[in-house]
Order: structure tokens, then C-alpha cells, then sequence
């Protein structure tokens, strides 16, 4: 059963369209991974999911309910949570702040849920009064993550989870959010470079200039001639 259904999306910025005829499901509990060269349009697609950029023509369906014309407020209310690859923590704000901003929308005690995402991500616990800005990389990008997951999201848009980092916690972060997945039965769509994080996938997309040029299982996606060459190197 999908979750969410994207059907012939064209979207852009003014009149420069950006996504041509973009068609993608996702299953409920399915990890999802997009692919594709800079300027395809995959953060274009996140962007158009979580409401910030509304679609030209064609339509999203999330859990069978039209999201067109939805802000942003409401499409993360009904449990869709986009995480920035860029600009994704609040840097003058302290850990505690952050992982409160994720929580805004909640009207009952988010306390338990900070506990909550601190027991996916301990190297926050003991950082609760830290600045984020004088984190390392990949404790912000733990912090992004967790502040991601405060609303419990049915469905979770991450943009680039591992760009930037050090390989030892590249494996970190998949290893995480294939536990989020387990503990929080959600879905996950994230754009990826790496190959680990597409073997990490029940799915691959191969999105180049504004259009999905390729979509299989992961085994078949990555054994495609044209996925191996220019992504992987052979």
C-alpha cells in the first residue's frame, strides 16, 4: 500500500520548469532512494512534497488526500518531515532549542520525545545546551535528523543525510535511519551520491535533467548499465 503517490509533476522556479512528468510511489515502510546529477531536480522534488514549492501540473497524493495547494505547515501537521542537506539546524540556538523548534506543531509535553530521539542519536543527550553552530558536521547532521523526527513522521524527505561526511559515520547515519524505519514504522525518500545508501533502499530512482530516466528494485537498479557507469564507476 503506498503511502505516497506522485503522478505527472511538473514544477519549477517562475517560468523555468525544473521536474517534467515526474511519477514516483512509496510504500508504507519503504526506504526510497533518488539519484541523479547536480541541477536534476531531486532537492527541487523535496521541496515540492513539503509544500514550499507548489507544482505547475500533476498531483501528490499522501495517504489518498490531495496535497495541492497545502502549505507547509499543513502537509508536516499530517506527518511529512523535510531535512535540508544545507542551512538544517538553527546555529544560535542550543540542541534542547532546535529539537523544541521540531516539536512546534505538538500541543501535549514533547519531553518524552526529545528522550525519545536521544536514544536513536546519544551523542545528543549530553549536548543539550550546546550551540549548535559549534557542533561537528555530523553532529549537526544527527541534530537535522532528530529535530526531523520530533513530529513522529509518517514520512521522511532527507536531502543529501550523509553529504559532507566522514566515512566511519556515513555508515552511522544509514545504520540510523534503517533503525528509524524499525522503531517508527515510517517511510523514508532520500537523494543520494552513495552507493551504500541505495543498497540501502527497497528502490532507486534515476532522476536526470527534470525527469526519472530509470526506476527498479535495488539489485536490478544497480546492476543497470547506465546507474553503474555514471554514478557508481562501473
Amino acid at each position: 500500500m503506498s503511502i505516497l503517490n506522485i503522478e505527472n509533476l511538473v514544477a519549477g522556479y517562475g517560468a523555468q520548469d525544473v521536474l517534467f512528468n515526474i511519477s514516483v510511489s512509496i510504500g508504507k515502510g519503504e526506504i526510497i532512494a533518488v539519484i541523479g546529477p547536480n541541477g536534476a531536480g531531486k532537492t527541487t522534488l523535496l521541496k515540492v512534497i513539503s509544500g514550499i514549492i507548489r507544482p505547475k501540473s500533476g498531483d501528490i497524493f499522501y495517504k489518498g488526500e490531495s496535497l495541492l495547494g497545502r502549505t507547509p505547515q499543513y502537509i508536516t501537521g499530517r506527518g511529512i518531515s523535510w531535512v535540508p542537506q544545507d542551512e538544517n539546524v538553527f546555529p544560535s540556538m542550543t540542541v534542547r532549542e532546535n529539537l523544541a523548534m521540531g516539536a512546534y506543531l505538538l500541543t501535549e509535553d514533547y519531553r518524552d520525545r526529545i528522550d525519545e530521539v536521544c536514544t536513536i542519536f546519544p551523542q545528543l543527550k549530553n549536548r543539550m545546551g550546546q550551540i549548535a553552530g559549534s557542533l561537528s558536521g555530523g553532529q549537526r547532521q544527527m541534530l537535522a535528523v532528530a529535530r526531523g523526527l520530533m513530529i513522529h513522521p509518517e514520512l521522511l524527505l532527507l536531502d543529501e543525510p550523509t553529504s559532507g561526511l566522514a566515512p566511519n559515520l556515513v555508515q552511522m547515519m544509514l545504520q540510523k535511519i534503517k533503525e528509524i524505519t524499525t522503531i517508527m514504522n515510517n517511510s523514508v525518500l532520500f537523494v543520494t551520491q552513495t552507493l551504500d545508501a541505495v543498497r540501502l533502499s527497497a528502490r532507486g530512482y534515476l532522476l536526470a535533467a527534470g525527469m526519472i530516466k530509470y526506476e527498479d528494485s535495488t539489485e536490478i537498479f544497480l546492476s543497470n548499465r547506465e546507474v553503474k557507469e555514471l554514478y557508481f564507476g562501473g
